[in-house]
């Protein structure tokens, strides 16, 4: 039944596969002509881009009390250009009745290619000049057969009579714009690296975007890279659509660069997975008994890494409280020595000396500040930030005025963020400084006192802005080189953190630290 299965099954691939040959060439023809639409689209918009600005000109020139002078008619074609990005690639000329230019003009330049004065049988074929000489007593708009310009590309040309207000003929205007330009709307759909467009006119005459194969002198040295006979085509490969536009027959083709073929190799693939598969069901059935002894052995290791993982979590909770024991006995032995230098203080009657020990005692406290709030955590390496700054302004406040003054207090740092020792100790000393010297020198118990401390992140650093509504460090003292310990220290920490310190005095005296975490 196995082998009969499988013979049923090679017969319904191969149908599928015929199906799937059938779509896949379906939808490659279906592409084809969506590309060449596309191509066909775009050209018609360029030309009527082009054929939009030249009735702007034409109105300018017969509205005009006199006939524009090319200095009159640049500055008009420049203004009417500028937001097309024509750039230079759009040449305007009068020609007159005799067919002698009078002058041309582009955007940015006058008579580029120095043609003023020159006949333009001199380089036209004779049929030209009749179907020009005629156009000049008509009055509507015709489009002329691509051309080899000397500004050194192929052009567009457009030409319509020229007449003065009162309506009398003054030869015609003939309007070039760069083939470039409106070849480059077909190349435009994201899709060069797979089709190529050719184009040609009248008795099959081609063109592409640098060069018009007319026989004529061609002056530009560029060649368009996506030229269909770069690469190797064959008649049948293209489809071909016929535009007339404004008198000009232009026929647009297109095919792929490269021919596309089934993919034969698919039903290789399919077959090789087929024989896989067959091949797979056998091994799997031999790997399913084998696989039946191997839970048992799996089963017998599972018991041995549970029993493992037992001892390991058991390891784990002695180191976590034995680093918590080291944690409570640094901040016990910071607390002993406060203590000592309490005791220090009391035999002293030197102020200043007083007030150094108190000083280092409030110092030492901020760090074991840090180890108390490492012992009570549950990660054993990270601190809560605003938790720790709340209790060491509760702290030094207890120390230096017994709580007879209660100043505002904002803490502006958010609930979940959590620094390591490394930087919580340079920090909680930059803080007790500065939260020390607010209470000593800037609150007043007869006025509403204010103390504020925000940490926001910028980018890869932090921001802490310190700030109380005292009268702040004397104008004359700088406070980067002051001399006095607290802040020198503050310097020194905040080095460490690889930051900067910046004092400001407007309504509340600042001080405003950007620094980084110590990772190690």
């Amino acid at each position: 039944m196995l082998f009969i299965g499988l013979a049923i099954g090679a017969i319904v691939l191969q149908i599928l596969l015929n199906s799937f040959y059938q779509s896949e060439q379906q939808q490659q023809q279906d592409r084809l002509t969506k590309i060449q639409s596309d191509a066909v689209l775009r050209v018609e918009t360029g030309v009527n881009v082009y054929s939009t600005v030249i009735s702007s000109l034409r109105a300018y020139i017969e509205n005009s009390e006199t006939f524009p002078s090319e200095i009159e008619l640049q500055h008009f074609l420049h203004d009417l250009v500028k937001d097309i990005n024509f750039k230079d690639s759009i040449v305007v000329s009068w020609v007159d009745t005799n067919q002698y230019f009078k002058y041309v003009v582009t955007p940015n330049q006058i008579d580029p290619a120095h043609l003023k004065g020159i006949n333009v049988a001199s380089f036209r074929p004779d049929f030209e000049i009749q179907k020009l000489n005629s156009l000049m007593q008509q009055n509507n708009i015709s489009l002329f057969d691509p051309i080899n310009l000397r500004e050194g590309w192929a052009g567009f040309p457009f030409n319509f009579s020229a007449r003065n207000k009162q309506g009398k003929i003054l030869g015609y205007i003939a309007p070039v714009l760069n083939v470039k330009y409106l070849l480059d709307y077909t190349y435009k759909g994201g899709h060069d690296s797979l089709f190529v467009h050719r184009f040609s006119f009248g008795n099959n005459i081609e063109f592409d975007r640098e060069v018009v194969y007319d026989g004529t002198i061609i002056h530009n040295k560029k060649r368009d890279e996506e030229y269909y006979k770069n690469f190797n085509l064959k008649e049948s490969d293209f489809i071909y659509t016929d535009l007339n536009l404004y008198g000009l027959k232009l026929r647009i083709g297109t095919a792929y660069k490269h021919p596309q073929t089934s993919k034969t190799y698919l039903g290789i693939i399919t077959y090789i997975w087929f024989t896989l598969l067959c091949a797979f069901i056998f091994i799997t059935m031999f790997q399913y008994l084998k696989n039946n002894q191997l839970y048992a052995l799996l089963q017998s290791a599972n018991k041995d890494v549970a029993y493992k993982n037992q001892q390991l979590e058991a390891n784990l909770l002695k180191i976590q409280i034995l680093i918590k024991e080291i944690h409570h006995r640094v901040k016990n032995n910071m607390q002993i020595i406060s203590s000592l230098l309490n005791m220090q203080r009391n035999d002293q009657k030197n102020d200043s000396v007083v007030a150094a020990l108190d000083e280092s005692k409030r110092r030492i406290q901020s760090m074991a500040l840090v180890h108390q709030k490492l012992y009570e955590t549950e990660d054993l390496s990270h601190i809560k930030l605003k938790e720790y700054i709340g209790q060491l302004v509760d702290s030094v406040e207890s120390t230096l005025t017994q709580n007879t003054i209660a100043p505002i207090k904002n803490i502006d740092v958010p609930n979940d963020w959590v620094f390591n020792i490394d930087t919580m100790i340079p920090l909680g000393l930059i803080l007790n400084e500065l939260i020390t010297n607010s209470y000593k020198y800037a609150f007043e118990t007869n006025k509403e006192n204010i103390i504020s401390v925000s940490i926001s992140q910028k980018e890869s650093h932090f921001q802490l802005i310190y700030s109380d509504n005292g009268t702040g460090i004397p104008d004359d003292i700088d406070f980067k080189n002051s001399g006095t310990l607290g802040l020198e220290l503050i310097h020194i920490l905040t080095e460490q953190l690889e930051g900067k310190i910046e004092y400001k005095k407007t309504k509340l005296s600042s001080f405003i630290i950007e620094f980084k975490k110590v990772i190690k």
